[in-house]
């Protein structure tokens, strides 16, 4: 075989092909949109999210260049999360076509937080923004994996009772693992917990609660 380098046309030839079956394998099966997910922590949510979304890029490798999903931990929440999200999007991100925005009501203001969502929802660009906010904090959704809630029972209890089904701490690696196989238990129950504010409960009145489902949900597809 020849160490010659291929022709400019030959190249182009080449090129041309591979481009036609992946359009031709992207009607068979549709990439993922180019997604940006911004954490508010910096490892705890990047670590549990990047499960889902190292498994998607693995499994389009073949297929595109590029990772199709990344996911950013900023420690940056509610409003400060946004704008971040919109800088990084401009200057990092431009084939960016959907962002996802999690964080967490914590201590922010019922203002930051409500208006965070609204904010989004208001927004008018050539991405799709959305949120996956958790009252009071991430934990609840993990919470969900393993029992139902209706009552608002703050931070400090949630991680105690998730210590009765597993070792959990801050930051831990694996937690997607743990987690996985009852993801579609979790789902059902914060959609359930979800659906049952009235509609137009600002987010902050809305405790406890999450729309962590409906990311997870968005993932799902392409898994």
């Amino acid at each position: 075989m020849s160490d010659q380098p291929l022709k400019a046309t030959t190249k182009e030839k080449i090129e041309s092909v591979m481009e036609r079956k992946r359009k031709q394998i992207e009607v068979l099966q549709p990439l993922p949109p180019y997604t940006a997910i911004f954490c508010e922590g910096i490892k705890t949510e990047p670590l549990y999210i990047q499960g889902f979304t190292n498994k998607i890029n693995q499994k389009y490798k073949d297929y595109t260049t590029k990772d199709r999903i990344i996911v950013v931990g900023t420690g940056r929440g509610a409003r400060s999360l946004l704008y971040y999200a919109r800088k990084k999007v401009r200057s990092d991100f431009p084939m960016c076509q959907v962002v996802w925005l999690l964080y967490d009501k914590d201590d922010f203001t019922d203002d930051d937080f409500d208006n965070t969502q609204y904010s989004v929802q208001d927004r008018v660009s050539k991405q799709e923004y959305h949120v996956a906010w958790s009252n009071e904090c991430i934990e609840l959704w993990f919470l969900l994996h393993f029992r139902p809630l209706f009552s608002h029972i703050g931070r400090a209890r949630y991680r105690k009772i998730l210590r009765e089904y597993f070792p959990y701490k801050k930051n831990m690696e694996g937690i997607y693992d743990i987690l996985k196989d009852r993801t579609h238990i979790a789902v059902s129950r914060a959609k359930t917990l979800y659906d049952n504010y009235k509609e137009g409960t600002p987010p902050s009145k809305m405790a406890p609660a999450t729309r962590m489902h409906e990311l997870i949900a968005f993932l799902w597809e392409y898994l």
